[in-house]
Parts: C-alpha cells; sequence; structure tokens
C-alpha cells in the first residue's frame, strides 16, 4: 500500500516562506514522520503571490465582517486568498491528500483561537479561523485537519494519524469505484478500529450505509457521506477504556484452541493497560504474537495501534 499523503503549511517542513522570511520547521513531522508519510507543501500567502519577507497581514472585524488585511498598506485580501483557497482545496483533494497540518496562530493557516483585530481601537479576540484552513475544512469535511501545536500531544499525534491512516484505507478501497459491496467490507475491516475510538461509530455508520443505498444514492455518494461522518466521530480524543474493550473483542476473535494461559496473560495485561499501569503496546504485543500463533488475521491488530508507530514514537506512552 502506498504511504498516505498528508499535505503541510510550508514552513512546517522547513521552507523560510513566514512573513519575516524564517522557516518554524515541525520537526517530528518533516524528520521523523516523513519516513511513512508522504509531505506535500503548501503556503497560502506566497501562493496568492505575498514575497518572503512581507508585511504582516492579520484576521480584522469590521461593518463587512471578518477580512483578511495588510494593516500597512489597508490592503484587502480576502477575497483574493477565499478564490485561492477554493482552488487549492479542490486541487489537493483531487491529488488525494489524507490529511493536513496547518500552523497555528496564522490569519491564513490557524484552525482554532486566530487573534482578530478590531477595525480601530481595542484588544483582539481569539476566536477566528484562517481563511485558507476555513474553506478547506468546509470544502473537504472527510479530510482530518490539525495544527502542528497539537502534534506535541502524543495521545493527539497518535489519533490524528490513526484518522489520517484510516481515510487512506478508504482512498485505496475505492480506487476502482464504490459499491455497496466494497463499502460494507471496509466497514466490516474497521470495525474495531472503531470501536476502539469511539462508542457510537460503527452503529452509526452502519445505519449510514443502510440509509443510503435504501434512498438510491450512488455508491460514491454514500461512501462520501460515510468518511465525513467517520472523522466527525473520530474528531475526539479516545479513551483508554475504549481501547481495551476493543483489544478484548480482537482477543475474542481468535483460535478458541488457544490454551487458557495465555488468554490469562494477555486478559491481564489488558486490564492493567485499562488501570494505566501498563503502556497500549504491550498487550498489543502479546495479541500480535497470539494473532500469528493462531492464524489470526494481524490486521485486526493494526486497525487497534499505530499505523506508524517507528514514526511517532509515542505509542508506549499511550
Amino acid at each position: 500500500m502506498d504511504k498516505p499523503l498528508l499535505a503541510a503549511s510550508a514552513c512546517l517542513l522547513g521552507s523560510p516562506v513566514r512573513y519575516n522570511g524564517d522557516a518554524c520547521e515541525f520537526r517530528p513531522l518533516s524528520r521523523r514522520w516523513s519516513e511513512h508519510l508522504k509531505l506535500l507543501p503548501v503556503c497560502p500567502e506566497v501562493g496568492i503571490g505575498l514575497g518572503t519577507p512581507r508585511p504582516t497581514i492579520r484576521l480584522s472585524k469590521g461593518p463587512d465582517g471578518i477580512r483578511l488585511i495588510e494593516p500597512r498598506s489597508g490592503n484587502d485580501l480576502t477575497d483574493k486568498m477565499v478564490a485561492w483557497a477554493q482552488r487549492t482545496s479542490d486541487d489537493l483533494a483531487g491529488l488525494g491528500v489524507n490529511g493536513l497540518v496547518l500552523k497555528k496562530d496564522s490569519p491564513s493557516c490557524g484552525v482554532e483561537r486566530v487573534k482578530v483585530h478590531p477595525a480601530k481601537e481595542g484588544r483582539p479576540s481569539r476566536d477566528g479561523v484562517g481563511v485558507f484552513a476555513m474553506v478547506f475544512m468546509a470544502l473537504n469535511p472527510q479530510i482530518p485537519v490539525i495544527e502542528e501545536g497539537r502534534l506535541n500531544d502524543p495521545n493527539q499525534a497518535e489519533h490524528f494519524l490513526a484518522r489520517v491512516h484510516f481515510h487512506h484505507r478508504w482512498q485505496v478501497a475505492g480506487k476502482e469505484g464504490w459499491t455497496a459491496k466494497r463499502l460494507m467490507t471496509f466497514h466490516h475491516e474497521h470495525k474495531i478500529f472503531l470501536l476502539a475510538r469511539t462508542a457510537d461509530a460503527k452503529r452509526a455508520l452502519g445505519r449510514t450505509i443502510a440509509a443510503g443505498f435504501d434512498a438510491g444514492l450512488p455508491a460514491a455518494e454514500v461512501a462520501l457521506k460515510y468518511m465525513i461522518e467517520a472523522q466527525e466521530h473520530l474528531n475526539v480524543l479516545p479513551r483508554r477504556g475504549r481501547f481495551a474493550h476493543a483489544m478484548e473483542r480482537a482477543l475474542g476473535r481468535m483460535d478458541l484452541a488457544l490454551s487458557s494461559p495465555r488468554r490469562e496473560q494477555v486478559i491481564e495485561s489488558i486490564h492493567a493497560y485499562r488501570k494505566g499501569h501498563l503502556p497500549r503496546m504491550a498487550p498489543l504485543l502479546l495479541l500480535d504474537h497470539l494473532a500469528g500463533t493462531s492464524g489470526s488475521i494481524p490486521s485486526w491488530l493494526g486497525h487497534l495501534s499505530n499505523p506508524v508507530p517507528a514514526a511517532t514514537g509515542v505509542l508506549a506512552r499511550v
């Protein structure tokens, strides 16, 4: 399987494209995770023709709403940025991007809590969204998006990369065109992935598939609805207990002929993980060993763990 394709703010990948001519390289992404991902740099401000270095731009709230302004000159760049963002968002989706990592606090790329300045005097508020980020997320709700600041948290990094990997698997599954059978197979193969991360997604997504085909919708439309809804469910950090329950379900799918002492060892390890006494890798390694011994399909276990564990280095701490 090809590597997932991840777009990212170019400055995070080491390109000196910030307003002051600097980069702000996010090394876990650009150096460690890059072995397991294909990376595609994007810079909205350079994209609309601004130079490097360049005057600062900011979000400004006035009578016409929130606009993207260059304070020094007073130039309004909103329409230009929106048009570029629409074209680029479509291009990125067409290229098969599986996720997007954006620069926090940026008036073009920030996903949340971006400064919005009053048109005249007063203190800025922290309730804005960068123009490019806003357009991309509106046009592509099926593609996970995150700021690099959140990726400093190992739990958030693991979960985001799992969502990217999930989207990539969906993309590969539909490469030759979606059918009802292919979508149902995909859902069945990823039930434990969903169960490990959210309580309601598995059943809700099953109902979405059934309702879509009952209504006579094209398979591609049902598949897109499926992924949009799945990413909404996955936009919450999973809890330890959910992973433990999913590992118990995976154990239940293995050969019943496995010896009782070996099963007990795995069960004890899962319980210890649930209580916070062991990292998630401990029961996963035991499950992986049992899968190889019993002839079960190891992909069940892959859906429980980080899709790029060697890249993140966080699995043992989750």
